[in-house]
């Protein structure tokens, strides 16, 4: 009898030492997401100082229209830590209000966006994608003469695709060099590891189609 419960005590003792163990487990496991999720949001946070620094230091544009698009942009950049889709179509027609508004354009703007999809992007990302998305509106809005002016976005083949359509006059790109707006999107594109496809017809308009891997976000 006595040795039975011997057993059931050292099985109890076990026990105990098994549960602690696990719990110490459990507990570092917790205070290790917690430091991930510290960092994380110091990083994001960080990033949300820098383009509001980045934005204090920056050269005036040409136009008072631009600058404005720029102020928007960066502000609207760096308003969160973290951002949807969603979130960035609306701030693209914050964009294209800006321009119908402030620019002598008689296009008319319109939108298509995925109505669901779970894509979460940083402060740093989503001041690249709005780059893309001001600097294909501002030259549509500018010098296509178009009837409309189309913001698409779409996920294919992997890559989220960014584009900024106009059936406007259209240019030769053999004859005509990329300006500081193309130059721009190339830089931001870059910087989201993705491509630029640039077409062109005269009388046709233009398509300026940036391809962004999804994986990165």
């Amino acid at each position: 009898m006595e040795e039975i419960w011997a057993l059931i005590g050292i099985g109890i003792l076990v026990g105990f030492i098994v549960i602690f163990l696990l719990s110490d487990m459990d507990r570092k496991r917790y205070n290790l997401k917690m430091e991930n999720l510290r960092k994380g949001y110091s990083i994001l946070q960080n990033q949300q100082q820098e383009i509001l620094n980045e934005l204090s230091l920056k050269r005036p544009e040409p136009t008072t229209v631009k600058n404005e698009a720029i102020s928007l942009i960066y502000n609207l950049a760096a308003s969160k830590q973290l951002f949807t889709l969603k979130d960035i179509e609306l701030m693209t027609k914050q964009i294209q209000n800006h321009y119908s508004t402030n620019l002598d354009s008689s296009s008319t703007f319109k939108m298509n966006f995925p109505e669901k999809e779970l894509l979460n992007f940083e402060p740093r990302e989503t001041l690249n994608l709005l780059t893309i998305i001001n600097e294909g509106l501002h030259n549509a809005t500018l010098y296509s003469k178009a009837n409309y002016i189309f913001n698409i976005a779409s996920i294919e083949d992997g890559n989220l695709n960014l584009i900024t359509h106009d059936n406007g006059l259209g240019y030769n790109r053999k004859e005509i060099q990329d300006g500081n707006g193309i130059k721009t999107i190339l830089k931001a594109a870059s910087d989201l590891k993705g491509d630029l496809k640039l077409t062109s017809t005269i009388g046709n308009g233009t398509v300026v189609n940036v391809q962004i891997p999804i994986d990165n976000f």
